[in-house]
């Protein structure tokens, strides 16, 4: 009779700890997170369409890295943002999980605004804070500046005219090159007119343009767009034309 009854104690026993181990795994596996999306924020994103959510998730896959359909505590946040942040148009990456169960991913992008092919042999681009990108597949329309142009030039003095010409939309229509001779000068090759627009040094290059802008409608108007080789508001508070 005491073996019987220990032998049902035991069959009980084992019941209880089965059930308890399975319950116990079926609470850890309802504790599993998926993610469920990548939430993208992209800085400056209204100024330049060349990252976009389609690009970095397919950076995350070929790296990867994709979180989605993954337990959220094998997501690591810290690769996504270092493979990211190696993108040559990423300025910055932030990662993290949300508790929405997704991960939000924030960037900064850089916005190139010139693309520089100098007497040097060199071909580059020069972004919005004067950094120097040496990608040379980007697929958009930028200036294109040529001659004796260095790094330092092109993040300084290069970049100094080019964002006064991006402020206008005229001169964004109607400068084609700029071009910067030997000497340092800065010259401006129009869509329009067959002549040259020297600017001379970067110095006072609104004014500069603001003169240009007055001459075009108050002169070439008048006498034609292609009666001048060059004109040349170098100076201060001179327009300087030579015919051809």
């Amino acid at each position: 009779m005491f073996k019987k009854i220990l032998s049902i104690l035991s069959v009980v026993l084992i019941a209880g700890y089965l059930a308890f181990s399975l319950m116990g795994m079926t609470d850890r596996h309802e504790d599993i997170r998926i993610c469920k999306g990548v939430d993208l924020h992209i800085t400056d994103s209204l100024h330049s369409d060349m990252i976009d959510e389609e690009m970095i998730l397919d950076l995350l896959k070929e790296k990867m890295l994709d979180p989605v359909g993954k337990p959220l505590d094998r997501v690591d946040v810290i690769s996504i943002e270092s493979a990211l942040a190696q993108h040559p148009l990423v300025g910055s990456a932030q990662c993290y999980k949300t508790g929405g169960d997704k991960v939000r991913i924030n960037l900064s992008s850089k916005i190139p605004m010139v693309r520089v092919l100098n007497s040097y042999g060199q071909d580059f681009y020069v972004d919005s804070r004067g950094e120097i990108l040496t990608q040379h597949s980007l697929a958009v329309q930028l200036p294109v500046a040529t001659g004796y142009i260095d790094r330092r030039f092109a993040s300084e003095d290069l970049l100094k005219v080019v964002r006064a010409i991006d402020e206008s939309e005229f001169w964004k229509a109607q400068v084609e090159q700029i071009d910067v001779t030997k000497e340092g000068q800065i010259q401006l090759v129009p869509r329009v007119g067959d002549h040259l627009l020297v600017l001379g040094t970067a110095d006072d290059v609104e004014n500069k343009l603001d003169r240009l802008m007055n001459f075009y409608e108050k002169g070439l108007d008048n006498v034609g767009w292609n009666k001048y080789r060059t004109i040349s508001v170098a100076y201060d508070n001179q327009v300087v034309c030579k015919k051809r």
